[in-house]
């Protein structure tokens, strides 16, 4: 069994080398480490350093990251995809572990992920609102460390669709692969850790950039009419307005997240103020998904 491990990249000189860094130090030999990049900045030539040791730089497309992804599993020549995002670090014995999942049967493995970088409230928030909506669901299709069969990847056409517009779709290809019946194993025994945002900028960018693509999600994917997505907006920000006006509905929630800190209530009021922000910037990114819906055709 050989695995291919694809990471795409967009400027990511900060963060590439822990990917890459834990993909090469895997306990399983039989493997290649594909980068495809779309960099402007020094990305490329991070990537070049590790030429020596096997790690193959891919110009992208500019086809965002799904694009990127997609020419990766059509490019790889493994048995299994491994699909991560720049800032993933994986445990060194990770291929290990998921190949006795491939090799009884699954077709795709999801594994558990956590934020690494707690320091920062922003990404303290980040890990901890995971912890509290995901830890115990296993119907989920898509997580970081995310693997399937290349041969499953292909039969349902990789990450679909390709727009003019790039936006983050990932998910699909998790939901399409249980769609045509394909098994899923997800084992949360598993733990790969990546970087989440340290910064208020870097925060609200992020956080507002999931609200477009949100958005963006919900006109190319699910093909909702525009003045539909209009009143659902309009529907979601009265709500959103409502929760912190009316002040029990946010606090409740907060109180559960902050519960599952290990500064538990001490962090009450900072991450109160996290989730503000993160709906505020969900709301601001999903208007300017619309705006931009609105400008295109499908």
């Amino acid at each position: 069994m050989k695995f291919s491990v694809i990471i795409p990249s967009y400027n990511e000189g900060d963060d590439i080398r822990l990917s890459i860094e834990s993909a090469i130090n895997q306990n399983e030999k039989d493997k290649e480490i594909l980068v495809v990049d779309d960099s402007t900045d020094n990305t490329k030539n991070i990537i070049k350093e590790y030429k020596s040791v096997g790690v193959k730089l891919i110009d992208g497309k500019k086809q965002g990251c799904c694009g990127a992804r997609n020419l990766g599993i059509k490019i790889a020549t493994g048995d299994i995809v491994v699909l991560l995002n720049a800032d993933v670090i994986l445990p060194y014995d990770f291929l290990n572990k998921i190949s006795k999942h491939y090799e009884n049967g699954a077709d795709y493995v999801l594994v558990e992920s956590e934020v690494f970088n707690r320091k920062s409230v922003w990404a303290r928030f980040i890990e901890m609102q995971h912890r509290f909506e995901y830890k115990h669901r296993n119907d989920i299709e898509w997580t970081e460390g995310f693997s399937c069969k290349r041969e499953v990847a292909l039969s349902v056409g990789g990450i679909p669709g390709e727009f003019s517009i790039t936006f983050c779709r990932d998910w699909l290809l998790g939901v399409n692969l249980n769609k045509a019946g394909f098994k899923k194993i997800v084992d949360k025994s598993i733990l790969v850790t990546h970087k989440a945002p340290e910064t208020f900028s870097e925060y609200w960018r992020v956080r507002k950039a999931r609200g477009r693509f949100g958005a963006l999600n919900q006109y190319y994917i699910f093909h909702r009419a525009k003045p539909n997505l209009f009143l659902k907006f309009i529907v979601k920000d009265i709500f959103f307005v409502l929760k912190f006006l009316t002040i029990i509905p946010a606090f409740y929630r907060v109180y559960k997240i902050s519960k599952l800190s290990d500064r538990s209530l001490r962090d009450f009021f900072p991450f109160y103020v996290a989730y503000f922000i993160q709906e505020l910037a969900r709301a601001m990114g999903e208007w300017q998904g619309w705006k931009i819906a609105k400008k295109v055709s499908l």
